[in-house]
């Protein structure tokens, strides 16, 4: 293994994924599990799993890097190609998995198959990684014709695979989500996805399965007395082929100026749907004064921290304080599962089913125990609203003058109008414990909060891009003080 140990050690740097930054990573393997091929393949040598930890950042990522290795005759998808491994044999090349069908064929049937995988022994004897696939009951997979990777991912990799039916038709296809930095614990990608899709809700892809482990890592707070952990490796559900996001569908009705008050407004009230739902499968939390206390403290120092990065901002401190302090006396509502990380880019427009939300893991840079814990609705609000924000500035940088402001505004006003009614239809005396007044003060303080967030990323990764959220603090406090 030292051998795909120093190859992984020039690849990952250069992988999308990889959160080690500029200097050389200090690799270590934590584990490995092995894959049975699916179907005969002459040239394949062997289909593992590798969870490799990085120590030259701390804290130390740990990716899973599933890898094949081929014979170099055999068929190589280029972009996966990684190097020659020769203590496999003069011929034998080294593939990220995702990129070989046959990684992509043998996890399809080990989800479908409610199969176990593991690797190695450890010192005790038993397999220091152990490895379950769990299907959705109910889920049935046709044959697995061919798979791709989808491009233009980030933290994860997406794999969408093509099937048949028992009649040799086409299939209803999967995409299934490899989770390439692990954390202990449950990935709310997988548990908020699979809690709404087993209620029924049109809202998300039907679930198909789920792969999840136990592996080794003494360092984790959360290892037991075994120094073991577990968590989720994999996510598969439906993939709904030629349907746009949100964002495309809701960016070209701003560029034609056409009305999108409908869309929106229905828009509003999935979302509404989704937050009921969640609050009635998983668990949900009273806030006390000290919750309260602490959120507005956090986004306070966010605001600080904007203020060193777009120096423009310190003038508007007595009134982002006066947002936030309005929110902290205010009333919250319960607090519950939420999505986390939601904008126009995570909705999918999906004929005769509406609107689909999808990618529920949270912001990436909160930690795992955070993005599991009960959130403020208002959160996600907040962020949809900002997204259509950036509709219109998107469209306003290409003009150099503001444009589709009266589209944005209506899209917004539609949007709450939707979200209000459903919540009021689903959950009347949830609602009718926080007043109209409170609602308000607690959601400004989440979209002041996601726009100054902006203002930081944007001054460190887009700078042509913030005057977008500038002109959005800017627009926040002044409607505050009205």
């Amino acid at each position: 293994m030292s051998e795909v140990l120093a190859l992984l050690g020039n690849w990952l740097p250069q992988q999308r994924w990889y959160v080690g930054g500029s200097g050389e990573p200090q690799l270590e393997l934590l584990g490995s599990y092995e894959l049975e091929p699916a179907a005969e393949d002459p040239g394949l040598r062997l289909i593992t799993v590798a969870l490799v930890r990085d120590s030259a950042r701390q804290p130390a990522p740990l990716y899973q890097v599933p890898l094949v290795i081929r014979e170099v005759d055999a068929q190589v998808d280029a972009l996966g190609f990684i190097g020659p491994v020769k203590e496999h044999g003069d011929r034998a090349a080294l593939v990220d998995g995702p990129h070989d069908q046959a990684f992509a064929r043998a996890l399809v049937k080990l989800i479908a198959e409610e199969a176990e995988a593991s690797g190695a022994p450890g010192p005790d004897g038993n397999p220091r990684v152990r490895v379950f696939g769990q299907p959705m009951p109910g889920a049935k997979a046709g044959k697995f014709v061919t798979s791709r990777v989808l491009s233009g991912e980030q933290s994860n990799t997406s794999i969408i695979c093509e099937l048949q039916d028992d009649s040799g038709e086409a299939g209803v296809p999967l995409i299934v989500k490899l989770f390439r930095t692990l954390h202990a614990g449950d990935n709310p990608d997988v548990t908020l996805q699979t809690a709404l899709a087993a209620t029924g809700s049109l809202n998300v892809p039907p679930t198909f399965g789920q792969v999840s482990a136990v592996w080794p890592d003494a360092q984790s707070e959360h290892a037991n007395a075994e120094g073991q952990v577990a968590g989720h490796l994999a996510f598969a559900q439906e993939f709904f082929v030629g349907v746009e996001d949100a964002w495309r569908v809701a960016l070209r009705a701003a560029e034609g100026g056409e009305d999108f008050t409908p869309l929106a407004r229905s828009l509003g009230e999935a979302t509404a749907q989704v937050h009921a739902t969640l609050r009635r499968v998983m668990p949900t939390l009273e806030p006390d004064q000290h919750d309260i206390d602490l959120a507005t403290q956090q986004m306070w120092r966010r605001y600080e921290i904007a203020v060193e990065e777009v120096p423009e901002l310190s003038e508007y401190a007595t009134r982002v304080e006066r947002v936030y302090a309005l929110a902290s006396d205010a009333k919250w509502p319960t607090l519950q599962r939420i999505h986390g990380d939601y904008h126009l880019g995570q909705v999918l427009a999906v004929p005769d089913r509406g609107w689909v939300l999808l990618d529920f893991e949270g912001e990436p840079l909160r930690s795992l125990d955070a993005r599991n814990a009960p959130d403020v609705p208002a959160r996600d609000v907040a962020g949809l609203l900002r997204s259509f924000d950036y509709v219109a500035g998107s469209l306003s940088l290409q003009a150099e003058h503001e444009v589709a402001r009266d589209w944005a505004d209506a899209a917004r006003a539609a949007f709450l109008e939707g979200y209000a009614s459903e919540s009021a239809k689903e959950d009347a005396d949830t609602m009718s414990t926080v007043s109209p007044v409170d609602h308000e003060r607690v959601l400004a303080a989440y979209e002041l909060d996601k726009a100054i967030y902006e203002t930081i990323y944007e001054a460190r990764h887009r700078p042509s891009w913030l005057p977008i959220p500038v002109k959005a603090v800017q627009r926040i406090l002044g409607n505050s003080e009205s």
